[in-house]
């Protein structure tokens, strides 16, 4: 019988190279020659045993996390700082059909890709991969930024999305390796609430470079910014001694990468966009195209899930790791509670700037409420979380508080005061950024060292997937809520140019009854889209009950159990 597998730090004394099938585990055994194995055990010890955790501290880890939070701030501005640009581009290139795809190409691209990048810093360098995904990103802005078509802008906007993220996942997996366990959650909360910041005001940013330079500089503005990010991991951020990648050969590497799972989830995203984008807008329900694309979607997302479990440790999702209750709970939990935060995060603005009437720039400056609480909830969740290392709980504070907020923000109206708004928000924020993190720091915290990347890169799979389902559904929800209303309302009106006139513009277009009618038509819309959000609020607060009362271990235990191992053998 083999004895257990003994874990130092990241490294283990049972190991098997992948793509060779050479194993190098030390059996322990009550039979045969014992002292043998011990005496090679030993001889392994230097490489195996002794590495001893190299955290960052004081200032180095200061500059690394100031480092990764402005890489954060740089890819979230650009996730949200095309929604006032989205005018602009239509008017330049007359292609109101590919509208959706501006903000869905990014978002289909991260959701696709989040796992891969997960396997690739577990096998490779991971400095590097982590400056090739800035490096990607920054590739992808050059590209919109000189578009000279619609579609340029989609696959430059597809490329960013792509470094995205590897950007993303990095950054987490920084904080995972770099600090030592107790501040993981803290310093999680920390770079989430920077990430939120950066992405509310992405559209205030991205309205004033639109109206006062170019839609362009969205995507320019990106490179300046970009280049000291480069220059300070470079300079700062040292992967400890402790973090090897796992060796593998070239062709387990791209095995690894699970190519085929990769193109049926990218498939089945893109059929799924097209068919709500066109159902009921550009296309009837009952039209051909939309009823294909909407069974190609089913059909291709049975074929993932049966690849992936065909696919073993290989899949993008390791059926392993999705097996235990706290990880697939957590996984459920994180999807629904996005929708809200998504979907709040693109209609609350266009609530502002079409029903009250507010500049792109004020409508954002409305959504600091919202914004600040978020912040404050993150990171007092991240102090609670590292004090206690308990998680359910606050996971269902958050959903109770999430849902109550969403009920207060479903009850908005044309003539909703100040107070309400603001207080709303407030209370929306706060919950929603109480819990935000925990999924993330639940799955890292009780996974395998060498678990962390491919467990990272499936939460972030999971957050960027909600993200690219529920915004669509949301904007076909508006949309078809919005028609349906006019149609009803004010028959004289043209409902698809009504549709294609922006946010701000409406009340340049139309006065009189018609506005009146336009915006309560807009209201039916948002308050649809308000209506689904506070629906997955709701689903959070039940699934919260299914999340296993776990707590994050303490790394001292961690430390004892080694201990308590290693004398055991003698070592």
């Amino acid at each position: 019988m083999s004895g257990p597998s003994l874990s130092f730090g990241r490294e283990t004394s049972e190991r098997h190279e992948l793509g060779t099938g050479k194993d190098h585990s030390v059996s322990l055994t009550g039979n045969g020659d014992t002292s043998r194995e011990k005496h090679d055990l030993n001889d392994k010890q230097e490489q195996d045993v002794i590495i001893e955790p190299d955290y960052a501290t004081g200032l180095r880890l200061f500059l690394i996390m100031i480092t990764i939070n402005m890489s954060g701030l740089l890819t979230a501005l650009e996730i949200g700082i095309i929604a006032t640009a989205i005018p602009a581009i239509t008017d330049k290139f007359r292609a109101l059909d590919d509208v959706g795809w501006y903000g869905s190409a990014t978002f289909l691209a991260v959701a696709a890709t989040s796992a891969l990048w997960g396997k690739l810093f577990k096998y490779l360098n991971f400095k590097f991969v982590y400056l090739a995904s800035i490096g990607v990103f920054l590739i992808g802005s050059i590209v919109a930024a000189t578009a000279p078509t619609s579609v340029a802008v989609i696959v430059g906007r597809a490329i960013q999305g792509l470094g995205i993220s590897g950007t993303l996942n990095g950054s987490i997996i920084v904080i995972n390796y770099v600090s030592h366990p107790r501040r993981h959650p803290m310093l999680i909360g920390i770079w989430t609430c920077v990430f939120m910041i950066s992405t509310v005001l992405g559209p205030i940013i991205g309205g004033a470079l639109t109206s006062g330079v170019s839609w362009r500089w969205c995507f320019y503005i990106n490179l300046p910014l970009g280049g000291p990010i480069v220059i300070l991991l470079l300079l700062f951020l040292k992967v400890p001694r402790h973090i090897k990648p796992t060796p593998a050969t070239w062709k387990e590497i791209t095995l690894q990468l699970d190519l085929p799972g990769l193109s049926l989830i990218v498939a089945s995203l893109v059929c799924f966009i097209l068919a709500l984008q066109w159902g009921g807008q550009s296309k009837t329900w009952g039209n051909g195209s939309v009823i294909a694309t909407l069974v190609l979607w089913i059909v291709l997302s049975i074929m993932f899930v049966i690849v992936e479990r065909l696919q073993g440790e290989r899949a993008m999702i390791p059926w392993r790791l999705m097996k235990p209750r706290a990880t697939w709970a957590n996984v459920i939990w994180s999807f629904l509670g996005n929708a809200a935060l998504y979907q709040i995060m693109f209609y609350l603005p266009i609530y502002f700037q079409s029903v009250k009437g507010k500049s792109a720039i004020m409508s954002g400056v409305l959504t600091l409420p919202f914004l600040a609480f978020f912040g404050v909830g993150s990171m007092l969740s991240g102090t609670l979380v590292g004090k206690t290392r308990h998680l359910q709980p606050y996971q269902l504070t958050c959903a109770l508080l999430m849902t109550s907020g969403m009920a207060l923000t479903y009850e908005l109206d044309i003539e909703s005061s100040k107070a309400w708004y603001i207080g709303a928000e407030v209370l929306l924020g706060f919950g929603v950024g109480f819990g935000n993190q925990i999924p993330i720091m639940a799955v890292q915290g009780l996974s395998k060292a060498e678990d962390v990347p491919v467990s990272t890169g499936i939460m972030f799979m999971t957050q960027s997937g909600s993200a690219a389902y529920f915004v669509v559904i949301a904007q076909s929800i508006f949309a078809n809520r919005m028609l349906e209303t006019l149609r009803t309302t004010a028959p004289n009106l043209n409902p698809y140019q009504v549709l294609g006139t922006g946010a701000t513009d409406i009340i340049k277009v139309y006065s009189g009854v018609d506005l009146d009618r336009v915006l309560g038509a807009y209201m039916t819309g948002i308050k649809d889209v308000f209506t689904c959000a506070l629906a997955a609020s709701v689903l959070a607060v039940l699934l919260a009950f299914v999340i296993p009362l776990q707590r994050l271990p303490e790394h001292k235990e961690s430390e004892e159990k080694v201990e308590e191992v290693s004398a055991e053998y003698g070592l």
